[in-house]
């Protein structure tokens, strides 16, 4: 599997195989803490250190980071020892000899230590190296200060204060060991003396050394060390009582056992049914179950056992109405449809989240770095399947329409300007153009929900900005300079496909691109992105996306990584255009699946007669009734049924869509 090891999973969901963590680490589902082995970026069979990402920032790409080094050194692990399961990591290392093991904790980790001689007999001194530096790639120059506090012969507190784009970044975590640390250095600091108990600056590594053997008696934990690992964005005496609450009184076979039992507890909501026993039906079910697990990374839920966390405003607060959540972006455009889909009361949460974020924010702005995309999506997607109350529609309308037309945003500006983003003032003028142009839609059509007939009539002309981009006379994507002239470069026949996908208005792309039979011929010639296979529902030969897609599906992981696009594509649906209610149909993966609802329901998708041969969809039929359009609603999947696939083995050229078969689109001829 990829380089991979994984384990079976018999409980709840049978062969949930999958590595359950960011960048291969060890997390709990939607957990603010990952532990990552570093790999010394290319080199194989190094293990540099354990890095422990903290994600207190409203960007995932932003954390606070921590990294542990057991030996003191670089680790040459054993080869085929390294193990992922869900919430769970195992290697083994020749040099030095140890055992290592890792198992996720709701705002920590523990982590189990087994030095060994070269004869297996336990060693009797161990070292662990604290290195607060920030290392990692990309976090170069982003600590500003950190601080190491011994506070007991067991316990460490300390800080990291990183500078992030748009937020400053708090990192407080606490650790307690096993055993009593023997002695203490600053690596490379003559500042500090041995045994100093505080230690502060930009570059901190320190080595603690610990007695393993208690003396000439053996024990069983001879030669064992423990280090359990908590975080918090407040202060250090939460991560001390974050740490405490979760991990007091318990060994770490059950920290590991309850990681696993959370994991199977999310991942139950989806269930592949096909038999067991066929090896790639196997791969493929455990790409599945890797794929869902990797959904539920981000966003990140972030609060002390307090119930306290700092906001974006750099204060301290308490979420008393709500879980509160962070690292809202960048996430896939899947993502939070499919939240929507199969945990509409934690998408609830990550609204409230945004919505709160919103008012904190002096900017008066959603999460978002150059596009919040993501914010306006999800609010506009929950809304329109009726996860929020009507009563909220006016603060969801304010805090996007304030994001879109904020002076701070100036490629907004732009759009107003100007009514696209013009070559050269910006990279990707013509995806950020396209982007924007979705993004007023979803704000279009929250106004009109609300009655609000002015910012309707304002921002009408907003949501076919990507036309500017359209040359009438090809169809072709072209940029334009400010003065409305065509703007020509070497590039620009790389451009010329970059407007074939226009979620919120598909029929005037396919009429500007020449009809049907010629926007089908550009997407046969055209680069391979996401959402080709579900364009071909626009043509006369949809089965040529239901091949594609097959095929994609095949790769997933070499021409394709995004997992909520997986989930989606194996269950045979795709929310095309967040911000309607409706699901494109597309063609299963399995021949079976159940998707247990929150509310209760039952959906189950059957493909009785799906193999490697029938990949084609011949109809589909929602409860027994033949489903003659291209899509299915989200109100209808929400009570539950059954929606079958029958497949073929050649292609169904006569099953094609027109007028109101075919998905929303903003302008229909």
């Amino acid at each position: 599997m990829r380089g991979r090891l994984f384990c079976f999973m018999a409980l709840l969901v049978p062969a949930m195989l999958f590595a359950g963590s960011r960048a291969e680490g060890v997390s709990m589902p939607f957990g603010s803490v990952s532990v990552i082995p570093d790999h010394a970026g290319s080199q194989p069979g190094v293990v540099d250190a354990f890095l422990h990402r903290f994600y207190h920032s409203s960007s995932v790409g932003q954390y606070g980071e921590i990294r542990l080094i057991p030996g003191g050194s670089s680790l040459t692990i054993t080869e085929g020892t390294e193990f992922f399961s869900p919430g769970y990591y195992k290697v083994r290392s020749d040099t030095p000899g140890m055992e290592i093991r890792v198992a996720a904790v709701r705002g920590g980790a523990i982590h189990r230590y087994a030095y060994f001689t070269p004869s297996g007999s336990p060693q009797k001194e161990g070292k662990v190296m604290l290195d607060l530096s920030g290392n990692a790639p990309g976090q170069n120059g982003r600590v500003m200060m950190a601080e190491i506090r011994v506070e007991d012969p067991v316990t460490v507190t300390g800080y990291v204060i990183s500078r992030e784009k748009r937020e400053t970044g708090h990192t407080y975590f606490a650790i307690r060991f096993s055993r009593p640390v023997k002695r203490y250095f600053s690596q490379g600091d003559p500042d500090f003396p041995e045994n100093y108990p505080i230690m502060s600056g930009k570059e901190l590594p320190v080595v603690f050394v610990f007695d393993l053997i208690k003396g000439e008696q053996q024990y069983v934990d001879d030669g064992v060390l423990e280090i359990r690992v908590a975080f918090s964005s407040v202060d250090a005496a939460g991560a001390l009582n974050n740490l405490e609450g979760a991990m007091e009184g318990k060994n770490f076979e059950t920290l590991q056992w309850e990681a696993s039992r959370e994991w199977e507890k999310e991942l139950a909501f989806i269930t592949v049914d096909d038999p067991y026993g066929n090896e790639e039906q196997e791969n493929q079910r455990a790409l599945f179950y890797e794929a869902l697990g990797r959904t539920m990374e981000t966003p990140i839920f972030l609060r002390d056992r307090d119930g306290k966390f700092r906001g974006n405003d750099n204060n301290i607060h308490a979420s008393e109405f709500y879980d509160n959540y962070t690292a809202l972006y960048p996430v896939e455009r899947e993502r939070y449809p499919l939240m929507n889909f199969i945990k509409p009361e934690r998408s609830r949460q990550f609204v409230a989240s945004m919505l709160a974020y919103y008012d904190r924010n002096v900017l008066e702005m959603l999460p978002g770095a150059d596009l919040c995309t993501g914010a306006v999506s999800l609010l506009a997607d929950a809304h329109v399947g009726g996860l929020l109350p009507a009563s909220l529609t006016p603060s969801l309308l304010e805090a996007m329409n304030s994001t879109l037309r904020s002076p701070y945003d100036p490629v907004a500006s732009l759009i107003r300007e100007s009514g696209f983003v013009p070559a050269g003032s910006y990279p990707g003028s013509i995806a950020l153009t396209n982007d924007h142009a979705y993004m007023n839609w979803c704000v279009f059509m929250m106004a009109g929900a609300a009655g609000d007939v002015n910012t309707v009539n304002e921002i009408r002309p907003l949501v076919t900005a990507y036309q500017w981009l359209l040359d009438p006379e090809t169809g072709y994507t072209r940029q334009r300079n400010r003065d409305l002239s065509w703007h020509d470069d070497p590039d620009s026949l790389a451009h010329r496909d970059s407007l074939l996908f226009v979620p919120h208005n598909m029929n005037d792309i396919v009429e500007r691109s020449g009809g049907r039979k010629a926007y089908e011929k550009r997407l046969d010639s055209t680069s391979l992105f996401d959402e080709l296979p579900y364009l071909y529902t626009w043509t006369a030969s949809p089965w040529k996306g239901q091949k594609l897609l097959r095929a994609m599906m095949d790769s997933y992981g070499e021409t394709v990584d995004s997992p909520s696009w997986f989930v989606f594509s194996a269950m045979g649906l795709y929310p095309l255009c967040p911000g309607t209610d409706q699901y494109v149909l597309g063609a299963p993966y399995f021949k079976k699946m159940t998707v247990h609802l929150e509310n209760g329901k039952i959906l189950t998708i059957e493909a009785p007669l799906l193999n490697p041969a029938n990949i084609y969809v011949r109809e589909v039929r929602w409860n027994g009734k033949l489903l003659d359009a291209a899509y299915i609603t989200h109100q209808e999947l929400a009570e539950g049924g059954k929606l079958e696939f029958h497949m073929s083995s050649r292609p169904v050229r006569g099953r094609t869509f027109r007028k109101e078969k075919l998905p929303y689109s903003f302008l229909k001829k």
